[in-house]
C-alpha cells in the first residue's frame, strides 16, 4: 500500500517537473532563490529518485541513462520551442543524476531488500 502511494506521488512529481521544464516558465527557479544550474541538478536528482521508485528493477545504470536521456530530450524540445537548449544544463542534470545514483548505490548496500522488484 505504501509503495503504491509512493509510486503515485513519484508519477505526479515527474509530471509536475516536466510541465515546469517544458512550459512557459523560463527563469521561474529564480523566484524560489535558485539559479539555473542548481535547479537542473535538484530537478534531475528528484527525477532519478522518482524513476527509482516507479521502476526499481531497472537498476542504477539503466535508471541513470533513462534520466539523462530525458534531460537530453528536454533540452532538445526546449531548443525547438524557442527556449534555450544548453549543454551546460544537461551537465547539471548529470550532476543530479549522479548524486541520486550514488545515494541509491549506498542504500542498496545498506538495505538490498528495499530495491527488490515488487
Amino acid at each position: 500500500m505504501i509503495l503504491t502511494v509512493l509510486r503515485g506521488g513519484a508519477v505526479l512529481a515527474l509530471l509536475a517537473l516536466f510541465v515546469a521544464m517544458l512550459g512557459p516558465f523560463q527563469g521561474a527557479e529564480e523566484g524560489i532563490g535558485l539559479s539555473d544550474k542548481p535547479a537542473h541538478a535538484i530537478g534531475f536528482f528528484i527525477i532519478t529518485v522518482c524513476l527509482t521508485l516507479i521502476a526499481p528493477s531497472l537498476g542504477i545504470w539503466r535508471t541513470a541513462l533513462l534520466a539523462l536521456a530525458l534531460g537530453a530530450g528536454v533540452e532538445a524540445v526546449q531548443g525547438l520551442s524557442g527556449r534555450s537548449a544548453n549543454l551546460f544544463d544537461l551537465m547539471a542534470d548529470g550532476v543530479g543524476v549522479a548524486a541520486a545514483s550514488a545515494l541509491r548505490a549506498w542504500a542498496e548496500r545498506a538495505r538490498p531488500d528495499l530495491f527488490s522488484a515488487r
